[in-house]
């Protein structure tokens, strides 16, 4: 198979192959992560946090949690009176009940399809999952019809940058990320997947029009790092 075939065959797995590569990467995930983003992310979850919160917020649901960072985060900030981490890989989940089943519950599940009571939340979050989602329209709506009215959703998300910072950002997506997530974790096709969802995810203006098209109003942006990161803020 050519390497052409390779990329785009890894674009688009379906979702057990994308579970198996989290379950996979999971004991040093956090770590990579740190390495590969010279800890960025921990510096756009931060300005995220503080673009979201007014205050207000009380019943807080994280998808995608992974080893649930951003949810530790918000759970940092404020008090609340629940707050709801959800992933499909177990692996991850275990992580984040590691650090945080004090202070939040966890449930296995399918983003495509939330297992909550309509108008549960006030606050949806995720970071770095929409890459993951492969039905944006029952992603979307599923967030909608969990929210309560006037709720918001926020999700910051890996998008491509502008300008000069473009030059440079292709060879590290092409060549950086996965030969050192290789190398770091152990695991070759996880961070090719990485790579490549990073490169074909929809742009922003497509996830705003998504949003829109189920009902959300006061659909905000935010962009970080020239376009790298992308944060998402929209409401009920």
């Amino acid at each position: 198979m050519s390497t052409l075939k390779t990329k785009t065959a890894l674009a688009s797995p379906d979702k057990s192959v994308i579970r198996t590569f989290f379950d996979d990467i999971s004991p040093r995930y956090d770590f990579v992560n740190d390495v590969l983003s010279l800890k960025l992310d921990w510096v756009w979850r931060r300005r995220a946090l503080h673009q979201v919160l007014d205050g207000n917020e009380s019943r807080l649901l994280d998808l995608g949690t992974g080893t649930g960072k951003f949810l530790e985060a918000f759970l940092k900030k404020k008090t609340w009176q629940s707050a709801v981490g959800l992933d499909f890989s177990s692996r991850m989940l275990e992580k984040a009940r590691e650090q945080l089943s004090d202070s939040a519950g966890f449930v296995s599940g399918d983003f495509h399809a939330l297992p909550f009571q309509s108008e549960s939340f006030d606050l949806v979050v995720s970071s770095f999952a929409l890459r993951s989602v492969k039905d944006m329209q029952s992603f979307c709506s599923e967030i909608y019809r969990i929210l309560q009215p006037g709720g918001k959703a926020a999700f910051l998300c890996l998008t491509r940058p502008r300008g000069i910072f473009k030059v440079l950002y292709y060879p590290y997506l092409n060549f950086y990320l996965p030969l050192l997530g290789k190398f770091l974790s152990g695991h070759q096709q996880a961070y090719l997947f990485l790579s490549q969802s990073i490169q074909t995810f929809q742009e922003p203006t497509k996830t705003v029009g998504w949003l829109k098209r189920v009902g959300f109003e006061s659909i905000q942006i935010y962009s970080y790092t020239f376009g790298a990161a992308t944060l998402f803020v929209a409401k009920k």
